[in-house]
């Protein structure tokens, strides 16, 4: 008996493979300027983890370039408090980000929660697609579930991130977004096609 994939769920697993070797992500074409900045995790004190300091800074860098106009911040109380949204504003705000460009969702405990949160403020402010801040590897997944909430997102890979930066840490998070893949696909129902 031969076991098949349905050819979306192949299609992501070939292209996070691929990222995973070093492979870019295509698309040459018009930059949205809103950035969505997805959560990490905060450790005790209300201290950022390296990841989600990378990405808030990541974010800031771009608003300081001209690249985006509003940054969106998402993610609530995982082990430690605060909310991830409210350190990352704090990092933003430390970096010379405006508090008014900067917009805060902190009740998402998942990558599908800032999807369907992110979407429903971005209908509120008239946003059609965003810029999908996170770790290379885990762009796949959330382009995909952006989409199936019904906003636009194109993928800006955070390449300084320890999860990419150190092997073993991109190694331990290839494994968990090939079964978050699965997990999204089969359960959540994200079906559409995500174009990288």
């Amino acid at each position: 008996m031969r076991l098949s994939l349905p050819k979306e769920l192949a299609e992501d697993f070939i292209l996070l493979a691929r990222i995973f070797f070093g492979g870019e992500f295509g698309g040459d074409g018009a930059r949205p300027s809103v950035a969505v900045v997805l959560g990490a995790q905060v450790l005790p004190g209300g201290r950022p983890s390296k990841t989600l300091e990378a990405r808030a800074l990541h974010a800031a860098k771009m608003y300081a370039a001209g690249g985006v106009e509003t940054v969106i911040v998402t993610g609530g109380v995982g082990g430690n408090p605060p909310s991830e949204a409210a350190v990352m504003w704090r990092i933003l705000l430390g970096a010379g980000v405006p508090e008014e460009a900067v917009v805060l969702e902190e009740e998402a405990l998942s990558t599908w929660d800032s999807a369907r949160l992110v979407a429903r403020i971005a209908k509120e402010r008239g946003i059609e697609s965003v810029l999908a801040v996170t770790d290379p590897l885990h762009c796949v997944r959330t382009v995909a579930a952006f989409g199936e909430a019904g906003l636009g997102a194109v993928p800006e890979p955070v390449y300084i991130s320890p999860m990419w930066r150190k092997r073993g840490m991109r190694f331990g998070q290839f494994l968990r977004e090939t079964g978050a893949i699965f997990w999204y696909r089969t359960i959540h129902g994200v079906g559409s096609r995500s174009r990288l």
